[in-house]
């Protein structure tokens, strides 16, 4: 066989090879967006409290700015799909490509040290220990920070739902409230730097569906505290 024929059979063959294979493959690949979350100082808890605490903390910055990113890369892949002559082959591996639901990977890890010794000297250097992966939306990740921000970031949307207010009265939140207020009661004005006969009262009892947060908690000395009882005190009532 001529050689020229040889060549122009192998080209064509090589040719159809490489347009069905084009036309197969997806040109398209979905940029996930992982984020890593440290809560090595965080109790043990739930995965949508790590959520919330990452939210209060960070606020929907970073992922504000994926969901930009996310939106120029849908627009740059439609116009590569408009200048495609496999358009409804494109536009179907487009929308198969597409995962918004899981478009955000959250990453929960806790830091551990360990050690590596050199010449019988023992350094220590940290690493990332993964203990929870959760993969979610950003419609699902706005809807959190929506609610929190109803209440003011206090604390995760778990903490202001429980039935178990008094047990969120943890030690770092009793000082957090008595630094606030100045270690002054707010109702008569007494200053307890010792902290003796100091209390933390709930503005709205727990009784009354008050919350362990900041906002309803407030410094009164024993004496106003004993009067007070489970009463709610209107603003007016308080010496601020």
């Amino acid at each position: 066989m001529d050689t020229y024929v040889v060549t122009i059979i192998v080209i064509t063959v090589f040719g159809s090879i490489t347009s069905i294979v084009s036309y197969s493959n997806s040109p398209f690949k979905f940029p996930y967006k992982t984020i890593y979350i440290n809560i090595t100082a965080r109790r043990q808890t739930t995965i949508t409290e790590y959520i919330d605490f990452y939210l209060i903390e960070n606020s929907m910055n970073e992922i504000d700015e994926f969901i930009s990113y996310l939106t120029s890369w849908k627009n740059i892949c439609e116009k590569k799909i408009g200048r495609s002559v496999f358009k409804r082959r494109r536009y179907r591996q487009f929308q198969d490509c597409c995962d918004d639901a899981h478009a955000i990977k959250l990453v929960f890890y806790k830091e551990k040290t360990r050690y590596k010794q050199v010449n019988y000297v023992r350094y220590p250097y940290k690493v990332k220990e993964v203990k929870k992966l959760f993969n979610t939306s950003y419609d699902y990740l706005l809807g959190r920070y929506n609610k929190l921000k109803e209440i003011n970031f206090q604390c995760s949307l778990e903490d202001y739902n429980s039935n178990k207010q008094r047990q969120l009265m943890t030690k770092e939140l009793r000082q957090k409230i008595a630094e606030r207020d100045n270690f002054t009661c707010k109702k008569c004005g007494k200053y307890m730097p010792d902290g003796v006969g100091l209390h933390i009262d709930h503005i709205i009892p727990v009784s009354k569906g008050g919350k362990s947060v900041p906002s309803n908690l407030q410094v009164l000395c024993s004496k106003c505290n004993g009067q007070k009882s489970d009463k709610i005190v209107k603003k007016s009532e308080s010496k601020s």
